[in-house]
């Protein structure tokens, strides 16, 4: 029973569990005892977790009369352990709940922010003027394609693209014929390599003489740093 005494004090053991060790401690098992009053003093360092709060005056009073007379001061401190584990447990069970609550606001407003880039990538591609440029192919090197649109913007769409250290991220860049690159945003492979990044600011078609991918320091760049490792031609 090695594994249930600790169960036991807090209360979640199984009924018939229960009632064997019950009937151990009827018959003053040294053993049990000695291994209860273990599990009693973990659950009660347990309590030590939480915040402490001053409780009201009337609570000590409550507690006591809510525990039957006890045959033994043993069984008394099991009792209050019990109860200390319990509120201890709650408070877990409180922030394990807001944590999770947290999580899911986040994935919900992640969502929210992908659901609208699809749908500026879905409104760019169905309007007859963007214009499409394939780059690479398929041979574990980048490739995919470059979508352009005057009014929308750009998108690129990129598969095998290099994994990146935590402090580094791709950066997107709008080659004029003349002047200096433009950057058209920050983003970042998934483990298989692809990515979607979209740029929605009106673009001179006319004036775009390609579109660079480098590698950046995590927060971007106003200016490239390293050498362009994908250069796709729109003019």
């Amino acid at each position: 029973m090695d594994d249930l005494y600790d169960l036991y004090v807090l209360g979640v053991i199984e009924p018939d569990q229960a009632r064997e060790i019950d009937a151990h401690i009827v018959d003053q098992c040294d053993y049990c005892l000695q291994h209860l009053h273990d599990a009693v003093r973990v659950a009660a360092g347990m309590s030590g977790l939480a915040d402490q709060v001053k409780p009201p005056k009337a609570l000590r009073r409550r507690v006591l009369n809510s525990i039957a007379p006890q045959p033994s001061l043993s069984r008394w401190r099991f009792a209050v352990g019990g109860l200390l584990a319990a509120c201890v447990l709650l408070l877990s069970l409180l922030v394990w709940r807001l944590n999770v609550t947290q999580s899911l606001r986040d994935t919900v407003a992640q969502l929210t922010e992908e659901r609208n880039e699809l749908r500026s990538v879905v409104t760019l591609l169905s309007k007859p003027e963007t214009k499409a440029v394939q780059f690479g192919i398929a041979d574990n090197k980048p490739h995919g394609r470059v979508f352009v649109n005057a009014s929308g913007g750009v998108v690129f769409v990129g598969t095998d693209l290099p994994q990146l250290a935590s402090d580094k991220t791709l950066e997107l860049w709008v080659i004029p014929k003349t002047g200096t690159p433009q950057p058209a945003g920050l983003f970042r492979p998934n483990a298989s390599g692809d990515s979607v990044n979209v740029w929605s600011q009106p673009v001179d078609i006319a004036q775009v003489q390609a579109v660079a991918v480098t590698v950046e320091p995590k927060q971007g760049s106003a200016q490239p740093t390293t050498q362009p490792f994908l250069v796709v031609p729109i003019a």
